[in-house]
């Protein structure tokens, strides 16, 4: 017999995903606009710059690169901005301590709808404004890698502004969603790198801390 409670309770959640699903859905239109409007601008920072990724494609060196281009980043940042402070207003800040699990969940069936389409965007905004020839990113798989690597980082944020840091959590969150290409291996390359300086830079261009 389902009480009233757990019914109000799963409503809240229905109500809750569907409000991270909005932001996410906006977010990624303005992600789309900022960078029509600014195409021009973040094309001659990524032409101006003078830095290549040498090394292995990672998180750091991903995220560190699109720090360096201001114009890039300023573009991820105020897109992102409306995503973020709805994730605010949801989950407080270290509150997912207490639910991890539940907290997980709501990430997870807020975001997938959008996920391979942020992927994409991710991707082809990268390939256009020229980013990958500068960091010397080639190839399809490569470059899909390193869009996959600045999605996940976003999410990887959320999680832990809102006390989530283990990968447990999300482990069960998808064995109960459903949700099939939720990479648990890119996650937990992102959560291991969270706490290096340049994903912590973003965060803070972020307000994720």
């Amino acid at each position: 017999m389902i009480k009233l409670k757990d019914l109000l309770t799963e409503q809240q959640e229905e109500a809750e995903s569907k409000e991270l699903e909005q932001a996410m859905g906006a977010a990624f239109t303005a992600l789309g606009n900022e960078f029509k409007n600014k195409e021009a601008q973040i094309k001659q920072d990524v032409k101006q710059s003078d830095l290549q990724i040498t090394e292995a494609i990672t998180v750091i060196s991903v995220i560190g690169f699109i720090l360096a281009l201001p114009k890039m980043t300023e573009m991820l940042v105020k897109a992102l901005s409306k995503l973020v402070n709805t994730f605010k207003k949801l989950v407080g800040k270290g509150e997912g301590k207490n639910d991890p699990e539940g907290v997980a969940k709501l990430i997870i069936d807020g975001t997938h709808k959008w996920h391979k389409a942020y992927i994409k965007g991710l991707k082809w905004i990268l390939k256009i404004s020229g980013t990958f020839d500068k960091a010397g990113i080639k190839g399809d798989a490569a470059q899909t890698k390193a869009a996959e690597l600045v999605y996940y980082t976003i999410i990887a944020l959320l999680a832990v502004y809102s006390g989530v840091a283990a990968a447990g959590a999300f482990k069960s969150a998808i064995a109960n969603s459903g949700v099939s290409d939720f990479s648990l291996a890119t996650f937990e390359s992102v959560l291991t790198a969270i706490k290096s300086g340049e994903v912590q830079e973003f965060a803070k261009k972020l307000a994720l801390v």
